[in-house]
């Protein structure tokens, strides 16, 4: 019996959009979801570090699924 995997779970999603291996999945993604005019979609993206820093000693860790900057230094949090 064959186990369906579904990509709306967290791990999930976070294995198959922010993995360097599939990181032409995670720009199909932003350019469908965010449909850039013509000649601005995204080429290029980087994957960043997903943990967002603290900035006082009293905020809590925040992670995100995915952190990426596009060519046109455009920061996307997922």
């Amino acid at each position: 019996m064959k186990h369906k995997i579904n990509p709306m779970v967290d791990c999930v999603f976070k294995a198959i959009l922010g993995s360097e291996e599939n990181k032409n999945l995670l720009i199909h993604f932003l350019n469908a979801v965010l449909e850039p005019e013509e000649g601005s979609f995204i080429k290029e993206i980087v994957l960043n570090n997903p943990y967002n820093d603290r900035e006082f000693i009293g905020d809590k860790l925040t992670v995100v699924d995915v952190k990426a900057t596009d060519e046109n230094k455009c920061h996307y949090q997922i």
